[in-house]
């Protein structure tokens, strides 16, 4: 009896803990180290007719029961380095924020910028979407190659210009297609960006934001909709005569421990106050309080563009991409919703503004991403070409500035009330948004076809790799 009652408690420990630290449940998980251990194991899994899970080790990913699961985040060596063309060639496991470092050291980075989850290279062609996997200022339309193992354990070799419905398919497409085995991405010269960020009121924000987001190339708003007050950070270049100092080493640390603090924060109140309002609302101001700290440090400093996040935290919540003009009344909506309803607003939410490739074109270099959108192709260009991936999100005739809203309200482990998500949601479709990709799971193909118009295009991409065994990359 002593037994069982030890095993149970040490199991309820030790499923609080997961749900804490957001930890995905055990599953059977192989991690090859070479190109031969991939073969091998998709070798045998075809022979035996198992399904095979294709992991980069960094997104969150829920597995099924009996599902293998194979993660590559020890495939991260750098593969190739041509400083002539500005080309780096990396295996898939390699974290964004290890190879940005290693483009650093000879001046170059991605065409990335503002806050990104540190994902690997695996993930961000995986998931795709607007800053990972596609639009102009994307990873997706800095690609040059990648070789993949179809599900079959044939090798191949792709580009945008040689196999266009290949990649469409490839890039946001899930991970439904091939494993990647490395993938060449084109650099540019790294820019040195400033941040000011201030204490501002919401309703200056919805009435003077047509003046406020041409201030600076770039603006983020963190706002708890039960406050007034919104934190404003403005992004902008640094050319060679602006001067700026960099961060000290102590107010990196005090960055840090406060965006550490703060995801704590949200953590505990999700395991201990989701059933209890009025404290979770307390514990959502004291994570407002702290990112205000968080961008009180960085601001008035030079940084990278870059700025890494961890992606546990991020790629759990729910992206939006909608046409700028738009954000004003969505706010006022969100407000008035939120008062409405109290319960699953236990955060602040997150909102960047986004650069559509029409207008890139006319920058020299302008700066914007998001927790999942860096950059955003208009519909009206080729479908599946440089980066446009079929499933990626997109705005039809939409071609000024956009923005991404965040939040994180949602989770799973909350029980959400499906109603109030239905709600949440009309009010984005009301303004013409649309979602951008995330950690959650999806199920339903009929969604796909309805959301993405290109649905069809991409299951015909699948046919060029038709599988014996079924084969699946995170992000599905």
């Amino acid at each position: 009896m002593k037994t069982s009652l030890w095993s149970s408690l040490v199991a309820t420990i030790r499923s609080w803990l997961d749900r804490l630290l957001w930890r995905a449940p055990p599953a059977h998980t192989l991690y090859p180290k070479c190109l031969e251990d991939l073969l091998t194991i998709m070798t045998q899994a075809r022979d035996n007719g198992t399904t095979v899970k294709v992991v980069g080790g960094a997104c969150p990913t829920s597995p099924n029961q009996g599902d293998i699961v194979v993660s590559l985040q020890y495939m991260d060596r750098l593969l190739g380095l041509d400083t002539t063309n500005r080309t780096v060639k990396v295996e898939p496991g390699m974290k964004l924020s290890t190879l940005s470092s290693l483009l650093g050291t000879i001046n170059l980075s991605m065409d990335l910028g503002g806050r990104v989850p540190d994902l690997t290279v695996l993930d961000c062609v995986a998931v795709g979407g607007p800053g990972l996997g596609c639009g102009a200022t994307g990873l997706g339309s800095s690609i040059v190659q990648v070789e993949v193992v179809t599900a079959r354990g044939e090798l191949a070799s792709w580009a945008w210009d040689t196999h266009t419905r290949q990649m469409g398919g490839l890039v946001g497409g899930l991970g439904m297609l091939a494993v990647v085995i490395s993938v060449t991405i084109n650099c540019c010269p790294v820019v040195m960006v400033s941040e000011i960020s201030y204490l501002s009121s919401v309703r200056e924000v919805v009435d003077t934001w047509s003046m406020v987001h041409r201030t600076s190339n770039h603006q983020q708003i963190t706002w708890f909709p039960f406050t007034e007050l919104v934190i404003i950070t403005h992004t902008s270049s640094l050319d060679k005569l602006s001067f700026a100092s960099c961060q000290s080493r102590l107010f990196m640390f005090l960055t840090e421990a406060s965006e550490w603090l703060a995801t704590l924060i949200r953590r505990v109140n999700i395991v201990c106050f989701s059933s209890l309002p009025m404290l979770s609302s307390v514990l959502a101001r004291v994570q407002f309080i702290s990112l205000w700290t968080a961008a009180r440090y960085r601001s008035d400093h030079a940084h990278h563009p870059v700025h890494f996040l961890p992606p546990s935290h991020i790629m759990r919540g729910t992206s939006w991409l909608l046409p700028l003009d738009c954000l004003p009344p969505l706010l006022h909506n969100i407000s008035t919703w939120s008062q409405a309803n109290p319960g699953p607003v236990t955060s602040p939410i997150f909102i960047q503004t986004v650069v559509s490739d029409s207008m890139a074109q006319c920058e020299t270099r302008s700066r914007t991403s998001s927790v999942g959108s860096a950059g955003y192709r208009s519909q009206h260009a080729p479908q599946g070409v440089h980066g446009q991936g079929y499933l990626c999100p997109r705005l039809g005739g939409s071609v000024g500035p956009l923005a991404s809203v965040w939040y994180d309200w949602f989770l799973p482990e909350t029980s959400p009330d499906p109603l109030q998500v239905s709600h949440l949601e009309g009010l984005f479709h009301q303004v013409g948004g649309v979602r951008c990709w995330g950690a959650e799971r999806l199920v339903s193909p009929l969604l796909l076809s309805n959301t993405y118009n290109q649905y069809k295009d991409w299951c015909k991409g699948t046919v060029f790799s038709k599988p014996v065994t079924r084969v699946e990359v995170e992000g599905n």
